[in-house]
Parts: structure tokens; sequence; C-alpha cells
């Protein structure tokens, strides 16, 4: 089957420009999210009307993000990607917004209703990644996962500090930081609406196959059907490895302050520990594609796995601040390595351009897994303390490594519908 967008890559093989203004909206999407993730349960413990719905907020934007993450991928499926995340950061506009009113008249619920809709847009990070894998030629499709991951490294630095630094900006303190959440996410939309396929230049071997040439955002119609891929070996360590990752990572992230806490550092410590654990998640992104691409998917899940596993196993050894920050760094490597590869596995089971409903699944089971693990996190942490959390989270990325290593079933690109 002909490609369903082929940008202008050269003969050094450098990604086309889509990939590039993708990596821009990655870049700008998760900046704008961490200063949410990084102030909303501050400003909710500060507005609720009880301690006890200080999370509300924050697990809003949570529940909402996770619910929306399906409906962002069938909508896709239906009007193309562009359009779906150029409406979802118009969304997140209107939060920031409605956010940012909240904190000048202290109203907890008008807060809520700004994180809920900032929750939206969460649900669309994701599939940045898929729209690159689209553009490119199959055989750059896993570096463009990798490249549209590295607007998260400079996003990771970036985005706590510009939280903290525009609180004061406007009016009530916070106003300003929700306020950064609209122009960041408003500047999404210019972006991404400025990114388009190049015109694939006709060959031999595509002459008999002119009417599968379309435009990606005009193929999606025929998107691939989730229950003819489900059982390939492609979807299962898709899922596996995608959701394991994710909901170790999440755990563990979610349980490093509050671990640190009780073992006597500091807050700035424990910030510290979850600034290098976001650096140890997107700075692999400027290699693991070329690895992906090199080792193929398997060996470097395996690897993203056992990271994990060392990880995990390294925390349950100690308490003290060389443990976390080690622990976390590995185990934020081994989510890049794992999330990469999984990605990679995902792309696998559709034609360029069909995806939609296959990424809907994915995302949204994925999505569904991380919303578990981070409510589940403080109870684990409560029954089983910083250690027995460990251990428990070693398990599962332990599981995925040894049935990988002794899968049986060949690589190869699926044959085309």
């Amino acid at each position: 089957m002909a490609e369903a967008a082929r940008p202008a890559t050269n003969k050094t093989g450098r990604l086309g420009r889509p990939v590039y203004l993708l990596t821009i909206c990655q870049f700008l999407y998760y900046a704008g999210v961490s200063v949410d993730l990084t102030l909303t349960a501050v400003v909710g413990l500060e507005m609720a009307p009880t301690g006890a719905l200080a999370t509300l907020p924050l697990t809003l934007m949570t529940v909402t993000g996770t619910i929306a993450s399906y409906a962002t991928g069938m909508l896709s499926a239906r009007y193309g990607h562009r359009s779906v995340l150029a409406v979802g950061a118009c969304i997140a506009v209107t939060g920031g917004l409605v956010s940012t009113l909240a904190v000048q008249t202290d109203s907890f619920f008008t807060l809520c209703a700004g994180t809920g809709m900032v929750g939206v847009y969460r649900s669309t990070g994701g599939y940045f990644r898929f729209l690159a894998a689209d553009l490119v030629p199959k055989a750059s499709r896993t570096r463009a996962l990798s490249t549209v991951l590295c607007g998260g490294v400079a996003a990771a630095i970036v985005g706590p500090w510009a939280a903290t630094q525009s609180s004061g900006l406007v009016g009530a303190e916070f106003a300003g930081s929700y306020l950064l959440v609209s122009c960041l996410a408003f500047a999404v939309v210019p972006v991404i609406l400025a990114v388009r396929p190049a015109t694939p230049r006709p060959t031999e071997a595509d002459s008999d196959t002119d009417s599968d040439t379309a435009d990606t955002e005009e193929e999606t119609a025929q998107a691939t059907r989730v229950r003819d891929v489900v059982h390939t070996s492609d979807f299962r360590r898709a899922f596996s490895l995608l959701a394991v990752s994710t909901g170790v990572m999440t755990m563990l992230m979610a349980v490093g302050p509050i671990g640190s806490k009780h073992a006597g550092h500091s807050l700035s410590q424990g910030a510290m520990v979850i600034q290098w654990h976001m650096v140890g998640m997107f700075a692999p992104a400027l290699f693991s594609g070329r690895l992906t691409t090199a080792w193929g998917p398997r060996w470097t899940g395996m690897l993203g796995a056992s990271l994990l596993v060392t990880g995990a196993g390294i925390g349950s050894l100690g308490t003290g601040m060389s443990a976390f920050m080690v622990s976390l760094g590995l185990v934020g490597v081994g989510w890049n390595l794992a999330y990469v590869s999984g990605s990679a596995y995902a792309v696998r089971c559709y034609p360029q351009g069909k995806g939609g409903r296959v990424q809907a699944t994915i995302e949204g089971s994925t999505a569904c897994v991380g919303a578990m693990a981070s409510f589940s996190a403080n109870l684990v942490f409560s029954q089983l303390g910083w250690t027995g959390t460990n251990l428990a989270a070693l398990v599962l990325p332990l599981v995925v490594c040894v049935w990988l290593a002794v899968a049986r079933t060949p690589e190869r690109e699926p044959a085309a519908a």
C-alpha cells in the first residue's frame, strides 16, 4: 500500500517540517499541562471549603482526561487529527481563563470547572506522536515518534519554573499561572494547523494504488477496526508496554514526593527528585527512536522494562536522597524506552492514516491504567511504605520483560490492508 503522506525527507534521513512543528506542539502541551500539575494541588488546598476536597480539581483533571482519551481517538478517526487537536487546545484556552477567574474570585468550584476543561486537553497529548508517525515514510515512523517526545525535555524544565515565576503577574496569586496555561494552549492552534503532509511523489510502485494515496486526514473513513487487530502480537505488545510503563511510572512519581518527605528530606529536595525524574522521562527521546529502529521494539522494550525493574529495585533498598534520585531517574528512562517501543508496535497495527480507532483504544486503556495508579498510589504507600511500593511496582515490568524475552513471534511490518 502506498504511504498516506510522505514529507520531504532527504538523503541524509532528516524528518520533514511537519514533525518538527509537532515537536513544538508537544513542548507547548507539556509546558502548559505542567503548570496545572505543579500548582493545582496547592491552590486547591488554599481554596477548598474542606481539606478533604483539596485534590478535587486535580482529580477532575485526571478523570476528564481519561474519559476524553478514547473520544479523542474516535473523533480523530472521523475528522482528522489536526482538527481535533486544535479544538482540544481551544478548550484548554477556555479552561485556563476559567481557572484564572476562579482564582480572582476565590471560587473553588469554578476552579474545578477550569481544571476539568484542561483535563480534556490532556487527553490530546499522546496523539501528536501518532500524527507524526502518519506523516513520514514507513521506515521513519519510530524516529518521528521519538522526535516529537523531545518536546517534553525543555517543557520538564521550563514548565514548573514558569508556573512559579508567573504566579504573581496578574491580580491574585496564581492567576498569572493559569493565564499562562491559556497562552501556551493558544500557541498550539496555529502551529498544529500549519502541519500539512507533503505531496507524495508518484512512483512506479504507487501507480496501481492511486486511490490509497490520499491525504491522511481524508482517509479516516476507512479507519482500521480494533477487532481486526486486537488479537495480533503487535497490539498485545503495544498495550502491555504502554500500560505497564505508564502505570509503574505514574505510581512511583506520585509517591516519590510523599516518600521523600517521610524520609526527612526537604521540599526542595523532593522537587529536585521529580525534576530529574521528568528529565529521565524525556531526555532519552533524543536517541530512543534511533535505538528502537536499530534494535527493534522488542529489544528496546525489554531494556525499558528492565530499567523500570532496576529503578524500582534501587528504590526499595533505601530512603537516602541518592536512592530517590537514581530510582526515579531510571524509572523515567525506562518509561521512555518502553513508551517509544510500545508506540512503535502500535503504529504497526494499521496502515498509515487509518489508526484512529486503534489509537483511541490504546490511549484510552493506557490512560485508565495511569489514572488507577495515580488514585491508588497514596493507599498503596500508606499500607506498604516506600520500600513495599517499589517492590510491588517492579512485578509487572518484570513479567513483561520475561514475556518479551521468550516471545518467538517474528517481528515484521504487517501486510498492508
